[in-house]
């Protein structure tokens, strides 16, 4: 019997050191992602070169937990542009559907924290032309969410709403309108295969 007690306690301690080690490594690739190079801190412990070793080290495993952080929102030049992506779905009977990607303006607190990934996705990699490889599987992807049996979806194209936030007026002016410019970056046509 002291043999089983001692077997689980040592299968507990193995389980205790394994978990240990997956957090702090989960840890080490959200402090070494969030850290800017530049926080005093490291500057002032001359450990610049070690966080960007440890960063460059981690950033794909960081990329591929959702874990990899950004800077560029905040520093040094922050985007002025609202955009989004939709997609307009054609049926065959001619009918015209528009379906976007999640927008945080339209989400409650808790929606926007589960769907900010997919809106970040569209918004900074979808349209991008380097990215056009992905294009065709969202397109099906878009399709397939959106198929009706009795009336398929054709044609999906690929739109990308771009609109410049313009600085603020002086005082008294009102501000300008809102411009937004509309770029029709893929056109899919739906194979029957695509729907299933």
């Amino acid at each position: 019997m002291s043999w089983l007690a001692r077997r689980i306690t040592e299968n507990d301690q193995a389980k205790r050191v394994a978990i240990s080690g997956f957090l702090f490594a989960g840890l080490t690739i959200m402090v070494t992602q969030a850290i800017p190079t530049d926080f005093f801190p490291v500057t002032a412990l001359h450990g610049k070169a070690l966080l960007t070793a440890l960063r460059d080290g981690t950033s794909s495993s960081a990329s591929a937990l959702g874990l990899r952080q950004d800077w560029m929102m905040f520093a040094p030049n922050p985007t002025r542009e609202n955009t989004y992506i939709d997609a307009e779905i054609t049926y065959r009977s001619g009918r015209k559907h528009i379906w976007t990607f999640p927008q945080m303006q339209e989400l409650g607190y808790v929606e926007r924290y589960a769907k900010e990934r997919y809106r970040k996705f569209a918004n900074e990699r979808l349209w991008v032309k380097e990215n056009s490889m992905i294009w065709p599987d969202a397109a099906r992807f878009i399709a397939r969410l959106n198929r009706d049996p009795s009336d398929p979806p054709k044609i999906v194209k690929l739109a990308h709403y771009r609109c410049v936030i313009p600085w603020a007026p002086p005082p008294g002016e009102d501000p300008p309108a809102e411009h937004w410019e509309r770029d029709v970056f893929f056109t899919y046509t739906v194979n029957p295969g695509d729907l299933l």
